[in-house]
């Protein structure tokens, strides 16, 4: 079994208590339009092209023999439908100017890879498991788990909740803590903006909340979308009726991830929306705070 893994992030602090490293499963059934990882979306490898690094010497479309690159307009162009993902012309760039985003790793060395600085998860630390959406790829969520559970590391899962309920509930034995992303409230503006809408997820945080899970919720603050007083109170009324919520984290808009959608060749469909100011993030903060919630920016 191997899972497909875009990326490894150690010494990090914002996802879980202590120092962690977590781990970045690919593939998510949602398309929020502020989606700060892109490259997570797509449940199979994709190259990302780096225009800057590129030095136009067309390797890259020498070694291609499914002459799947072009070089148009004075930069490489990948043709996905002719394209394997042989991994020659990434592996040729003498500039790196193109790279692969996923890599597959067995359960085995996904571990090995994993518990490289367990010795910084002595304090409180442990592993994060993040995305895109882990449950994508729920068999091979269930073999990590279980092999982290061994090791006895201090497990955290970053959920979108959107997924069965069954699956998400089979990972209660082996889960520390949850990191729950709430987005938007009313259905139709949360299917309009992610692309599907909230009864999967409202009806699956309060099943686990009813297994005593330990949650964590997160919200991305995304400036005329979601920061309105309307959203917000009734974000509020949801989580005062549950009562496994440690904290709730208030992760801020910012617009850094743009280039990446551009490597991808993918939209950027959210318009012009500026990061929210630390004044609003405060009132927010505070909002929550006043009905008894433990609150975090930024983490």
């Amino acid at each position: 079994m191997r899972g497909l893994i875009f990326d490894i992030k150690r010494y990090s602090i914002h996802d879980g208590p202590g120092v962690r490293t977590t781990v970045f499963f690919k593939g998510c059934p949602l398309r929020c339009l502020w989606c700060h990882n892109p490259e997570s979306q797509k449940p199979y490898q994709q190259i990302i092209y780096y225009e800057q690094k590129c030095i136009r010497c067309l390797t890259c479309k020498a070694v291609c023999e499914k002459k799947a690159i072009s070089f148009i307009n004075n930069r490489i162009e990948i043709n996905t439908r002719l394209c394997d993902m042989c991994g020659k012309c990434w592996q040729n760039c003498p500039t790196n100017a193109l790279e692969v985003v996923g890599q597959y790793y067995e359960i085995d060395e996904l571990i090995k890879e994993l518990t490289k600085d367990s010795v910084f998860f002595e304090d409180g630390g442990g592993i994060t498991i993040s995305g895109g959406e882990p449950f994508v790829q729920y068999d091979f969520l269930m073999e990590l788990l279980k092999a982290l559970k061994e090791k006895g590391l201090h497990i955290a899962l970053d959920t979108t909740g959107y997924t069965a309920e069954e699956k998400l509930l089979s990972t209660v034995e082996f889960v520390d803590l949850y990191l729950y992303d709430l987005k938007i409230m009313d259905p139709s503006k949360h299917k309009r903006y992610t692309g599907v809408d909230n009864k999967t997820i409202l009806s699956n945080l309060e099943a686990l909340d009813k297994k005593d899970a330990k949650i964590a919720i997160r919200i991305p603050i995304i400036p005329t979308i979601n920061d309105d007083e309307e959203n917000i109170n009734a974000t509020i009324d949801f989580l005062k009726q549950l009562n496994n919520v440690v904290s709730v984290d208030l992760l801020p808009y910012h617009s850094m991830m743009v280039d990446k959608y551009k490597r991808l060749k993918m939209p950027f469909l959210l318009g012009d929306i500026k990061k929210p100011t630390d004044e609003e993030m405060e009132r927010l903060k505070e909002a929550f705070q006043n009905e008894g919630f433990r609150v975090n920016i930024g983490g």
